[in-house]
């Protein structure tokens, strides 16, 4: 039995047995997955808690890092749409009053993927 002197005599030593090899280089060179540009689901739903009994939208799903231009142009967006007051806070978009419908069927049509929460 003789030593192997690195990888090269080891793959060698492979492809004289009949096995395959590997194209390692190519795993390596790869670029590193990037973050998503947008996010992958936004939940809406009506909220009263510590609100006094006023009711409010809530859009949650945006990522602080990641997405606080998007989320901060969203609420801008929503809120002109829907003429209310609201803002973007601890990574929720939040708008005054109950525009579940018409806040899901906007963003659905820009392309978010939505999943209604709550009743």
């Amino acid at each position: 039995m003789r030593k192997l002197g690195g990888l090269d005599a080891l793959a060698d030593l492979h492809r004289a047995m009949g096995g395959e090899t590997a194209d390692v280089a190519s795993d390596f060179d790869a670029p590193a997955p990037s973050a998503p540009d947008r996010p992958s689901i936004l939940y809406v739903s009506r909220d009263r808690k510590a609100r006094k009994g006023k009711e409010v939208t809530l859009i949650e799903g945006f990522d602080l890092d990641l997405h606080d231009e998007m989320a901060r142009s969203v609420a801008k967006s929503l809120k002109a749409l829907c003429g209310v007051g609201g803002g973007w806070k601890d990574g929720v978009v939040l708008l005054q009053g109950d525009h579940r419908q018409r806040v899901a069927d906007w963003l659905t049509k820009e392309g978010y993927a939505i999943k209604h929460k709550g009743g």
